[in-house]
């Protein structure tokens, strides 16, 4: 994301929420305006509830979404509890097992991707030769190494983080500088809305407070976007309920298993495992799905004020970050917004959709539970386009993308193979190299990482030495 440096006529905007995406996205929009775009934001009730649906595992984007707006990674490390992850472990979904890693592309040799190779040679999935993910299995962590080392056995893995998104959270609120932000003292209990338009919102003082555009990050509540009559798309409801217990347990990566009413986690950060249990109840419940647009009128939201997704997958961080990214490169030049609100609900609509095909995926495992929970979740239609890619990977290993997607052709790749689906045909232009070949490379490549990861410290004692480093450095 780069800074804006032209002028704006929008003078005044007004960020009304208080929790995760509200201090992600005033930390955006501090870090991206210029100086005369005045920044205000207003509480909306306590958020710490429905903040948990972000869930507890960032994708590798988090990195450089977090440096663009001030919070670097020595600021993670030193100030919060947040840990290092390679993935997500699905340990016992629809009878089977398998690693979600993350990673950079995977090779392409002679112009075929390497799952067709494998699929040529009778290979048992992709899991060997993802770098991240023998890693997490062995608990392990160092930071991939990148330039000037592209052929080292780690140059392809990739990482994201393991949060408490209260936490996290705080990590934005820090980034701030002072002043930059007007924090307007009461909450939103009303908003004035004349034709078609949020003309200002009405705190519990009686004061009314009024800006040239409106950011609605107020969480499932959406106080803004609920009084522009925006409709709600979906009809499942989850619970979550959360628990933390204190451990040394600081492993590079969540696990998830299937349980008869839902399903559960285990996510260690630093001191202490967050235990999270999905289903049909929870401490917490909220219901799933999106808002038919995200921008209407001069209100546009942020997060869970426009979609609610299930923590299942790294999708609900992914999302917000969009959101926010989405917004910056959105801010109108001119009080008529309707050109930008347009673009920005067709974005919106895509990238959410778009994620939802992966979710909806795992839910096309053959042996799950029956109970409420799950009727639900398989009940959902499979939408045409997450049967066209399953179709065509399944008949050709052919991996069928759609633009931008949240997740990249590597997630589908292990998502695929991880669910038991197999190609029955592969890339023909495959079988021009020598099988014999291809089984030794293949083999070369394992060997090679596996090697490379037998030589990494535990993940908890990378992390220690690396948060002496810095506090060294800073004395």
């Amino acid at each position: 994301m780069q800074g804006f440096e032209t002028s704006v006529s929008v003078g005044r905007i007004l960020v009304c929420g208080s929790g995760l995406a509200t201090e992600m996205t005033v930390a955006a929009l501090a870090a991206h305006l210029p100086p005369h775009v005045a920044i205000l934001r207003v509480d909306a009730g306590d958020q710490r509830g429905s903040d948990l649906f972000y869930g507890s595992v960032t994708a590798p984007s988090a990195y450089a979404f977090n440096l663009s707006v001030g919070v670097d990674e020595r600021r993670l490390i030193l100030d919060s509890d947040t840990s290092f992850s390679w993935g997500t472990r699905y340990a016992d979904w629809g009878g089977r097992g398998w690693m979600q890693g993350f990673a950079l592309p995977f090779p392409v040799i002679d112009g075929v991707q390497l799952h067709q190779y494998l699929t040529m040679v009778g290979a048992d999935g992709v899991t060997p030769y993802v770098a991240g993910v023998q890693a997490a299995r062995r608990g392990v962590f160092v930071h991939p190494p990148r330039e000037g080392d592209g052929q080292h056995p780690l140059a392809r893995a990739e990482y994201g983080y393991q949060f408490d998104p209260a936490d996290y959270a705080a990590l934005f609120a820090a980034a701030v500088p002072a002043g930059r932000v007007e924090r307007v003292a009461g909450s939103v209990v009303g908003v004035d809305v004349a034709e078609g338009v949020i003309a200002g919102v009405r705190l519990d003082d009686g004061t009314q407070v009024r800006a040239d555009l409106y950011v609605d990050c107020s969480g499932p509540a959406a106080m803004l976007l609920s009084a522009m009559a925006c409709d709600w798309l979906g009809d499942r409801r989850i619970g979550i309920t959360v628990e933390d217990r204190a451990s040394t347990d600081e492993a590079p990566l969540r696990t998830v298993r299937v349980s008869p009413d839902g399903w559960q986690s285990e996510t260690p950060l630093k001191g202490r495992v967050r235990h999270m249990r999905v289903s049909t109840e929870g401490s917490v419940e909220a219901p799933i799905g999106r808002r038919s647009r995200g921008w209407v009128g001069n209100c546009v939201g942020i997060g869970q004020a426009v979609a609610m997704v299930e923590p299942l997958t790294p999708a609900p961080m992914m999302l917000l970050e969009r959101d926010i990214e989405r917004l910056l490169t959105l801010i109108p030049s001119r009080q008529e917004m309707g050109v930008e609100a347009r673009e920005y609900d067709r974005r919106f609509a895509d990238d959410h959709d778009h994620a939802d095909l992966f979710q909806r995926t795992f839910f096309t495992a053959e042996e799950l539970p029956d109970g409420p929970y799950w009727q639900a979740a398989k009940a959902q239609a499979v939408p045409e386009k997450l049967a066209r890619k399953l179709a065509m990977f399944a008949e050709r290993g052919v991996l069928v993308a759609y633009d931008l997607e949240p997740f990249h052709p590597e997630d589908w790749t292990i998502l695929h193979l991880g669910l038991g689906l197999r190609p029955i045909r592969h890339d023909r232009l495959a079988d021009r190299a020598d099988p014999a070949r291809v089984r030794q490379f293949l083999s070369k490549m394992a060997g090679e990482i596996e090697a490379a990861v037998t030589k990494l410290p535990p993940a908890r004692v990378y992390r220690a030495q690396l948060e002496q480093y810095l506090k060294r450095g800073m004395v």
